[in-house]
C-alpha cells in the first residue's frame, strides 16, 4: 500500500492537537496510535477480526476500526463526525462543526444508560444517574442559566443570572423552588411537615401533607381543611364543602356562568350532580356511573372497567369510545382513531396532527410496526421481537436511511432505544445492515466474519485473515490472506495517496 497521510481520526487529520488523544481512554489512544502506523503499510480494507480490523476511505481516511471486539470500535459518522467506543463502558460522539458558530458538539456516555456528558453551543450537561445531574444553557431570553441535583432525589438547586430562579432543596429538610411541577412556586420545610405552593393566583400552606391545609387567591377564593373531619372552599368560581371526606361532599361549580352545577356525594354508595343541562349519577363508585351535558357529552360506566361507552360532540374536542374490558375498545376522535383487542395485547391507532400522519400496529410484545408520513419526511419501523427489526427514514428530500438487524431483544426504538445498541448490540447481533445514505450502503456478520460497505462505486469486502476485495465498476483487487495482492478486471481504485 503507498504511504497516505494518517487515518481521519488521528489528531494530525482532526485538527484537534493533542487534545482529542488526551480526552480518549487509554485503550482507545493506543488504538490510534495503532492505525496511525499500521495504515501506512497494510491494505485499505483489513480483516483480522477480532484481534483487529479497519477500513478506509479512497482519502486513505478512517472509516472503521475494531481492536480486541468488541472492546474498541470507532466509525465515521453519517454526517462526518466521530464515534468512538469503548464498549460498554465509555462512548463518545463529536457531530460537525456549526457553521454559525464555529463549535462542534460533543457528547460522552458511560455506563450506558447512567451517564452522560454533552456539550455544545446551546447546552452542557452531565449526568450520572442517580448520583448528580448538572446542566448550564442560555435560555430563551439569552440569559445563562444552571440546574443541578446531587443523590436523586434529595439535594437540589439551580441559578439564573439575574437571580430571579436560585433556589435549593435538601429534600426532606427544606427547599424552595420555581416552576416545579405544576406550581409557580414550591416550598418545603420537613416535608411532610410544611409546604407552601402558589399556583397561578392562588397561594397555600399545607401542614402535614394533605391533612391540614389553607390559602386564598387575589380572585378573593379562599379555602381551609382539615381532613378526614372536614373541607371548605369559596371562590367567585365555586364553592365546595366535605365532611368525614371523602365520604360525604357536596358544592356548586362555575358560578361565574349561566349554567351551575350542584354535586352531592356520599361516598361510595351514591352521588348526584345536576344543572340545567347537567345530569349526572354515581352508585356504588365507580361501578355504575353515568353523566348527560344537553346533547354535547353523555358517559356511562356498568361495572367498571368492564363496560364503558362515552359520547361528545365538542367541535374543539369530539370523542367517541366504546369498550369491554379487556375483550375489545374502540376510540375515535378529530386526529385519531383506535382498537384495542385482549388489552394490552393488540393495538391498531392512527393519529394525525397539522405534519405528519402515523399509524400503529402492536401484538405485544411479538410484533409491532409503525410508520409516520408527512411534508418532513417518512419514517418506518417493524420489529418482530426478539428475531428482527427495521428501521427506515426519508426527508422531505427522499433522501433515505435505515438499518435492520437479525436478533433484536430490545423491544423499544427511537428515544427509548438512543445508545442502546451502540453500548450493547454486539452482545446479541447475528446480522446488521444499514444505509447512511443512497451511495453508501454496509453489511456486517457475526462480529465482522463476514463484512462489506459499498460508497459509490466503491465496494469492500473482508473475511477474517482469509481475503478482502477492494474495487469498483472497473476492476479491483483481491487480497488473499489479506495482504497478498490479485488485481481483477480493469484498474483497481486507486489507493490514498
Amino acid at each position: 500500500m503507498a504511504r497516505g497521510p494518517p487515518p481521519r481520526m488521528v489528531p494530525a487529520m482532526r485538527g484537534e492537537g493533542s487534545r482529542l488523544a488526551r480526552s480518549l481512554p487509554g485503550v482507545a489512544a493506543m488504538a490510534a496510535a495503532l492505525v496511525a502506523a499500521s495504515c501506512t503499510w497494510l491494505p485499505a480494507e483489513f480483516n483480522c477480526a477480532p484481534l483487529y480490523r479497519h477500513r478506509l476511505d479512497e482519502r486513505g481516511e478512517l472509516l472503521e476500526l475494531d481492536v480486541l471486539w468488541p472492546l474498541v470500535h470507532y466509525e465515521r459518522t453519517p454526517d462526518g463526525g466521530d464515534d468512538w467506543r469503548v464498549r460498554p463502558l465509555w462512548r463518545k460522539v463529536t457531530e460537525p462543526i456549526a457553521p454559525d458558530t464555529g463549535q462542534p458538539a460533543v457528547e460522552h456516555q458511560f455506563l450506558w444508560p447512567l451517564g452522560r456528558a454533552r456539550h455544545d453551543d446551546v447546552e452542557s450537561s452531565v449526568r450520572l444517574f442517580p448520583l448528580l445531574w448538572h446542566r448550564s444553557r442560555s435560555n430563551d431570553e439569552g440569559r445563562h442559566e444552571a440546574d443541578w441535583y446531587l443523590l436523586f432525589p434529595f439535594l437540589w438547586g439551580g441559578s439564573r443570572e439575574d437571580g430571579r430562579e436560585d433556589y435549593f432543596g435538601f429534600f426532606p429538610i427544606a427547599g424552595s423552588f420555581p416552576d416545579f411541577l405544576t406550581y409557580r412556586r414550591f416550598d418545603f420545610v420537613l416535608w411532610p411537615i410544611y409546604l407552601r405552593l402558589e399556583k397561578e393566583r392562588l397561594t397555600s400552606t399545607i401542614l402535614l401533607w394533605p391533612l391540614i391545609g389553607w390559602g386564598g387567591g387575589t380572585d378573593g377564593s379562599i379555602w381551609h381543611r382539615f381532613l378526614p373531619f372536614w373541607s371548605v372552599a369559596n371562590g367567585p368560581k365555586r364553592w365546595y364543602r366535605s365532611i368525614l371526606w371523602p365520604i360525604v361532599s357536596w358544592g356548586v361549580e362555575n358560578l361565574d356562568s349561566e349554567d351551575p352545577v350542584a354535586r352531592f356525594f356520599f361516598w361510595p354508595i351514591f352521588g348526584k350532580q345536576q344543572s340545567r343541562t347537567t345530569f349526572g349519577w354515581t352508585v356504588l363508585f365507580p361501578l355504575f356511573q353515568s353523566i348527560r351535558i344537553a346533547d354535547r357529552h353523555w358517559k356511562m360506566d356498568f361495572l367498571w372497567p368492564i363496560f364503558r361507552v362515552e359520547e361528545r360532540s365538542s367541535p374543539s374536542d369530539p370523542l367517541h369510545q366504546w369498550w369491554i374490558f379487556p375483550l375489545i375498545a374502540r376510540t375515535v376522535t378529530d386526529d385519531q382513531w383506535a382498537w384495542n383487542f385482549l388489552w394490552p395485547l393488540i393495538w391498531l391507532r392512527e393519529y394525525h396532527d397539522p405534519e405528519d400522519v402515523e399509524t400503529q400496529q402492536y401484538v405485544v410484545p411479538f410484533f409491532a410496526h409503525s410508520h409516520r408520513e408527512g411534508e418532513r419526511g417518512s419514517a418506518d419501523w417493524l420489529q418482530i421481537w426478539p428475531l428482527f427489526h427495521r428501521e427506515a427514514t426519508s426527508d422531505r428530500h427522499g433522501d433515505r436511511r435505515g438499518e435492520w438487524s437479525v436478533v433484536s431483544p430490545w423491544p423499544w426504538h427511537g428515544a427509548a432505544a438512543e445508545g442502546l445498541r451502540e453500548a450493547f448490540g454486539w452482545a446479541w447481533e447475528f446480522a446488521f445492515a444499514r444505509r447512511r445514505s443512497a451511495t453508501d450502503t454496509s453489511f456486517d456478520l457475526a462480529a465482522h466474519v463476514f463484512t462489506t460497505r459499498r460508497r459509490g462505486e466503491r465496494r469492500q469486502t473482508s473475511v477474517p485473515f482469509l481475503f478482502n476485495w477492494d474495487g469498483d465498476g472497473d476492476g479491483g483487487t483481491l487480497r488473499l490472506f489479506q495482504l497478498i495482492p490479485i488485481p481483477f478486471g480493469g484498474t483497481a481504485p486507486a489507493e490514498a495517496k
